[in-house]
């Protein structure tokens, strides 16, 4: 339930027919290098069969439906959207260094589901692309745009990058919130250190999960992104156990109402903390998430490193080559359970 998508758009007024990706004349000398370390990830995966050096949006996409209509242990998967960054009620060009617009997503996901309808492979046919949307409430029809979201049924979320998209959690309007609360849909937030995006490192007080305690308390179900865990833990500070305290507080009557995810947990620079997330965070608080294109790789994931791995497993997770599969491998050779995939059911508005 945490699947970014990207592509090579580069007029931001077209937003609806492609997806805008520049950051170029934002650039941060971090996510130049992250972006070009992407880049050539998503191409050893296949994603730039023409060889051009560019993953274009079709290509991407092209590469998303190939692995997870391939894979052996994701049955759904939710694409993201990204709205983008308005000053003064207008799209902020330069600031916007990608968007995803909900109406792009939206007609490739009814795409890419009829796709999977033709299967001649059953376990395909079964399996089904949701939309995760984005809406800025810093937009001018921000209320009417969120509506417009949410009445499409392959909504399942919606999502944020408070730092990224220059939102004050704190000072939504009631009315916006009440709408996605009335929906029954939750909010994925991002929370904790933001280093994909030029704008998510200049902005970083923004993702402070404390702010959560509005929307909570207006009733909307929430989703913590990535257990609000340090990227690199030497230098980001852990707050974890503090999100922890939230939780139990918002979580004690028996209704989940404050999730956490567990995206990009298998980062290398992450292995030093999965122990203590495990301790933390009990599996029925958590749901399963990728945040693919961001890396899943299995080697540093040793037995020695992992409590309880086993050689056997270790080998398994090295030869597995689907990301998807080899993330799932991952985190249940490290303890997590594999209910938290099947948490999805209980917090994400499900089409019947």
């Amino acid at each position: 339930m945490h699947c970014h998508v990207t592509g090579n758009g580069k007029n931001v007024f077209k937003a609806g027919e492609d997806i805008f990706f520049n950051a170029d004349d934002n650039q941060h000398w971090f996510t130049w290098i992250l972006y070009h370390m992407l880049q050539a990830g998503i191409t050893r995966m296949g994603g730039d069969p023409d060889g051009d050096d560019t993953v274009s949006t079709d290509e991407y996409f092209d590469l998303i439906y190939r692995l997870f209509s391939e894979s052996k242990e994701i049955e759904g998967l939710v694409l993201l959207a990204l709205d983008a960054v308005y000053s003064d009620g207008a799209v902020d060009e330069k600031k916007t260094d990608l968007w995803v617009s909900n109406e792009f997503l939206s007609g490739r996901i009814r795409g890419l589901n009829e796709k999977l309808a033709f299967e001649t492979d059953p376990g395909k046919r079964a399996k089904r692309f949701f939309l995760g949307a984005s809406v800025n409430p810093n937009r001018p029809d921000a209320c009417a745009a969120l509506g417009m979201a949410l009445d499409n049924p392959d909504t399942v979320l919606v999502k944020w990058i408070p730092s990224v998209q220059h939102i004050d959690v704190k000072s939504v309007s009631q009315e916006f919130y009440r709408i996605l609360k009335d929906s029954n849909v939750p909010l994925l937030c991002h929370v904790g250190p933001e280093y994909s995006f030029p704008e998510g490192i200049r902005n970083m007080e923004k993702d402070d999960f404390t702010f959560l305690r509005v929307p909570l308390d207006l009733g909307v179900k929430v989703i913590a992104a990535h257990c609000a865990s340090p990227v690199f833990p030497i230098r980001d500070q852990n707050r974890m156990a503090e999100l922890r305290s939230i939780m139990e507080k918002y979580n004690s009557d028996g209704e989940v109402r404050l999730w956490a995810d567990t995206s990009a947990l298998s980062l290398a620079t992450r292995l030093p903390i999965i122990p203590d997330i495990l301790h933390m965070f009990p599996p029925k608080w958590l749901v399963h998430g990728t945040d693919f294109p961001i890396p899943i790789d299995g080697w540093p994931h040793m037995p020695l490193i992992t409590p309880d791995m086993t050689p056997g497993e270790y080998r398994d997770i090295i030869k597995t080559r689907n990301p998807f599969d080899r993330d799932v491998k991952i985190k249940r050779a490290h303890g997590f359970e594999d209910a938290i995939a099947e948490n999805a059911e209980k917090v994400l508005r499900l089409p019947l």
